[in-house]
């Protein structure tokens, strides 16, 4: 029996034509509905970053006056931490803001340098000593810039133009590599995540690779991408620039000269998922970045904190050797929510500082430093840590993670004299992980 398919016409058109182009026109507006919507998402969360930049700023300024003011060294110390803090809460949100808004390597510059200064004359006060003439002279020149900065920012966000930090004066016109690495390190997304861009690398190999060398390796590293050559950077690590912008989505490469390694990459994530994700998604996300940092090379490494953006989360590594963790040795490693593949990896801090230590056992025993807590913090974990001190010193301490009710800290004891060297506390937000 032959069957006959009879076609049924509307206003002179096949209707299953008709019934396809209604289908496209819906996907097409859904498809046209989400992008809308992630782009509200990334625009709103772009302005709440230029909103806490702008009031940080703000309050920056105000307490670099107040140093002006202060005489005694209770309320110069209680200063010199806040301008610490709010230095930190800058360059949080500055992170925060999209690479085309964000790419001020001055202010992510003048914020860290600071907060160093502002830390090591705390640090000055607390022993004892008096700020000298030059010091003095030094945070009024801060306040100056800083005050600039917070008023040009003020309009930044409503015409779209990002201010830019002064190029001098960061220091009262100290800008000497000398100066600034005597400045302590601050501690930013994580502890000890800070840059390091005035300290010589210690990772890198002597032996060094051409441009043609360097477009082999990256062209390894993403097989199925175009990629083109956009230059050489000269910066404390050389390195070959490379980029993709096919159907994959927008891929920025960084090769070092010394070497050939990985430095840097950032492509495009999938979608523009931010809550924090379940326990079940945090382990398959560790996992993907895990596998991907043993298979290039970076040995045996220890998670850290993560935080979430579009579409993508951010998670940090530090270096492990013989059970102690370095964690001026970190990476940041960014895994497409959508797809749990690594789309993004910054490896400066850990191309600056790994190198195997010579790692001497502690001195003073665990229970003896865990007599050094507060009675109100509960024990939760321990381990052994190197944390940086500054560009150039090292201290071991025993890692001592703390609860106090619902509060989350971490206390570092030096393995040696059992000092306090650090106390952090860890806030759990919708960005993920903060460390103050």
């Amino acid at each position: 029996m032959i069957r006959v398919t009879k076609k049924i016409w509307l206003f002179g058109v096949p209707a299953i034509l008709l019934i396809g182009l209604a289908v496209m026109t819906v996907t097409f507006f859904k498809q046209r509905k989400t992008i809308a919507e992630q782009q509200r998402v990334i625009d709103a969360q772009t302005e709440s970053a230029y909103r806490a930049l702008s009031n940080d700023l703000n309050d920056l300024n105000v307490a670099l006056s107040k140093l002006e003011a202060a005489a005694t060294p209770a309320r110069l110390s209680k200063t010199f931490a806040d301008v610490r803090r709010l230095s930190a809460g800058a360059v949080r949100a500055l992170s925060l803001l999209p690479i085309s808004h964000a790419d001020d390597e001055g202010l992510m510059q003048f914020l860290t340098r600071t907060g160093d200064f502002a830390e090591s004359l705390m640090d000055r006060v607390l022993s004892g000593q008096m700020l000298t003439g030059e010091q003095l002279g030094s945070l009024g020149d801060l306040r100056t810039c800083c005050a600039g900065l917070s008023e040009r920012y003020d309009g930044g966000c409503t015409d779209g133009a990002f201010p830019k930090a002064p190029e001098e004066g960061f220091y009262g016109g100290e800008t000497d590599e000398e100066n600034i690495a005597n400045y302590p390190t601050l501690l930013y997304d994580g502890p000890f995540s800070e840059s390091s861009e005035q300290a010589e690398p210690l990772g890198l190999p002597e032996e060094t690779v051409d441009e043609n060398e360097a477009m082999r390796i990256a062209s390894e590293l993403f097989p199925s991408r175009a990629l083109t050559f956009d230059g050489r950077t000269e910066s404390t690590i050389v390195t070959y620039d490379f980029s993709a912008g096919d159907d994959g989505g927008e891929l920025c490469v960084s090769i070092t000269e010394r070497g050939g390694l990985i430095l840097y990459f950032m492509g495009t994530p999938s979608g523009a998922k931010n809550d924090p994700p379940d326990d079940a998604e945090s382990e398959r996300l560790h996992k993907a970045a895990s596998a991907y940092l043993e298979a290039h090379g970076f040995g045996t490494m220890e998670p850290s904190y993560a935080q979430y953006y579009a579409g993508t989360v951010v998670l940090n590594y530090a270096a492990v050797q013989n059970g102690v963790i370095l964690y001026a040795d970190l990476v940041k490693v960014y895994v497409d929510r959508g797809t749990q593949e690594v789309i993004g990896l910054d490896a400066i801090n850990y191309r600056f500082h790994h190198r195997e230590r010579d790692l001497s056992g502690p001195i003073l025993k665990e229970e003896d430093a865990e007599n050094t807590l507060s009675d109100a913090l509960t024990l939760e974990h321990t381990a052994l840590a190197l944390i940086p001190k500054s560009n150039t010193r090292e201290v071991l301490c025993y890692e001592f993670k703390c609860t106090r009710g619902e509060t989350f800290f971490i206390v570092y004891v030096n393995a040696e004299t059992g000092a306090e060297e650090e106390i952090f506390e860890v806030l759990n937000s919708d960005e993920g992980d903060l460390v103050v």
